[in-house]
């Protein structure tokens, strides 16, 4: 199940285009937002998140104490925003739930093994997907879900959402019946394109007799 963590945050009350300064001081402006709640501008420690998120992952249980507050809020990551797309954050944001209460939430897919119709017949392994939609609470959600490639024994095999095993209290809600993973049969070449191929190796092999044909006519010429 995900992990539960703890980040510290301040109350922001520095908004729009003045959280630059923020960000210069190491600061990570965000916002906490839930069912039934009030936005929560905050920002938090840039170093610590980036910590936390490397150790914990982007699924994560977090308790968020916000400076002033009485108690902690339960937290999970619903967005987060980088520079350039793919660069550091520069803003969070925060979905606040109730521990007891289920969610939606995505749960990444992790290959493992070596698929048998990839290794003995010279077939292609297909990946899908590699989320997959659960029901569940908070702290259930699973950290990933295992897929043994070993299964993938032929071509007329494939891993669908139905064959993962989801732990107790954890609903899986996709469809079952999507692919997750399959190995394509190799490629075989059609009579035409053997045809092809053979046409072009002829002309080319022609025109290699012809240039050392014109090589020797030169030769003699020059021997006169």
């Amino acid at each position: 199940m995900a992990e539960r963590v703890v980040i510290q945050a301040a109350a922001r009350t520095v908004l729009g285009k003045k959280v630059a300064r923020l960000r210069r001081e190491g600061r990570l402006p965000g916002n906490v937002y839930g069912k039934g709640i009030e936005s929560q501008a905050v920002d938090i420690d840039a170093r610590e998140f980036s910590r936390t998120v490397k150790g914990a992952g982007l699924r994560a249980m977090i308790n968020l104490n916000v400076d002033g507050e009485s108690g902690p809020r339960y937290v999970v990551l619903r967005r987060i925003e980088r520079k350039g797309g793919t660069g550091e954050p520069i803003h969070v944001d925060f979905l606040q739930v109730d521990p007891n209460e289920p969610i939606q939430a995505n749960v990444p897919l992790h290959f493992e093994g070596d698929a048998p119709a990839v290794k003995d017949l010279a077939g292609t392994l297909l990946t899908i997907v590699d989320l997959v939609a659960v029901r569940c609470k908070p702290l259930d959600i699973p950290e990933f879900f295992s897929v043994d490639l070993g299964a993938l024994t032929n071509f007329d095999v494939s891993i669908t959402v139905g064959d993962l095993t989801a732990p107790e209290g954890v609903e899986i809600v996709a469809d079952p019946s999507v692919v997750v993973a399959t190995v394509n049969a190799p490629r075989l070449r059609t009579a035409a394109e053997e045809e092809e191929e053979g046409v072009e190796a002829a002309l080319a092999e022609g025109a290699t007799e012809s240039e050392s044909e014109g090589s020797d006519d030169s030769a003699e010429a020059s021997a006169e």
